[in-house]
């Protein structure tokens, strides 16, 4: 009987481990090829072959042959058949002479081999008690049967060699595999500290420009209201100075106006003053005229006035042509009207 044990795998679905003889065809038409079962569960299974040109490629399908032994509560088990189609989805290369094919079931077993609630112990019981009833069978048969079994047993010497041969392939992969999740784990290990090396620096680098973003959207803030400030302090200059200029303009051309009524105003009295001018001048010519008139009465009234008696009081107190003279510079001087 060949080894079996519940493999111990991190997988969603635990892998009955066992080395029983599995047959596959890589078409309807081919005549089966025997190869040896590795693993299986109810979603595929893993199984050796030669390294030649039958064996399968991957992402071919194929149409398999195989027995699984399905514990029940008794201190035995039967064996379950079935014949599946499976897509080929790996293909190791394990050693020069062996090929590791992994097979995924178009269609899943109806129970999970890897997961029937039995443990390691009771499985190697019952399938030590499995063995020794095939011996004992065999021991008792008759010569008909005991020449079939001595080619059962030669057949069965054959089939332990190649199971040797598969054993000792699939140690040397055990091997292999076993150091390549070693190095796997070494190498995710070294490939964790750095994603959290990488991680933390790159946490620290976010942090140092969300800083400078925070900063100059601070100072670009700050400069922004400040602009605005300027902006308005600006706009309400420029608004101060144009009513500025506004009223400049404005009292400018009232100065003007100003300006143009006090030069015509001048330019009146100017006119007035001439005229006032002339006018005193003929007044000034009219009063010398009448001096030298009254000096000239005078003087032939002197005359006279030896020739002549006296007159009375009167006659002296109005001098000739003195009273019209006076009475002309008074009117000239007590006229209101006229501007000096």
């Amino acid at each position: 009987m060949l080894r079996m044990g519940i493999a111990k795998e991190q997988r969603a679905e635990k892998r009955l481990r066992y080395r029983w003889h599995a047959r596959f065809a890589l078409n309807p038409k081919q005549k089966p090829i025997s190869g040896q079962m590795v693993d299986i569960s109810s979603k595929g299974m893993a199984l050796l072959y030669h390294a030649d040109k039958n064996c399968p490629k991957p992402d071919q399908f194929i149409t398999t042959n195989f027995g699984v032994p399905y514990f029940d509560s008794e201190d035995s088990f039967d064996t379950v058949f079935f014949n599946r189609i499976g897509r080929v989805c790996r293909v190791d290369n394990l050693t020069s002479k062996v090929n590791r094919i992994a097979v995924k079931f178009t269609e899943p077993l109806f129970f999970k081999p890897g997961e029937q609630k039995i443990s390691d112990s009771d499985v190697k019981q019952r399938l030590q008690a499995k063995a020794q009833l095939i011996v004992s069978a065999k021991e008792k048969a008759g010569p008909k049967e005991q020449t079939k079994v001595k080619e059962d047993n030669k057949v069965k010497s054959n089939t332990e060699e190649s199971t040797n041969l598969y054993s000792e392939a699939l140690a040397r992969a055990d091997e292999r595999i076993r150091s390549y999740a070693e190095a796997k784990a070494q190498v995710e290990e070294k490939l964790k500290a750095e994603i959290e090396t990488r991680r933390k620096s790159e946490a620290k680098l976010r942090a140092e420009a969300e800083e400078k973003i925070r900063t100059y959207a601070e100072a670009k803030a700050r400069a922004e209201e400040k602009a605005k400030a300027e902006t308005k302090a600006r706009a309400k200059a420029e608004a101060k100075a144009k009513t500025e200029a506004k009223l400049r303009i404005k009292a400018e051309k009232k100065a003007e106006i100003e300006a143009e009524k006090r030069a015509n105003i001048e330019a009146e009295l100017q006119k007035k003053i001439e005229l006032y001018a002339e006018q005193l001048a003929k007044i000034k010519a009219q009063a010398t005229q009448e001096v030298l008139n009254i000096k000239t009465e005078r003087k032939s009234t002197s005359n006279e006035k030896k020739s002549l008696p006296k007159k009375t009081t009167l006659d002296k107190a109005k001098k000739p042509g003195e009273g019209v003279l006076m009475d002309k510079v008074d009117k000239f001087i007590t006229d209101r009207s006229r501007i000096f």
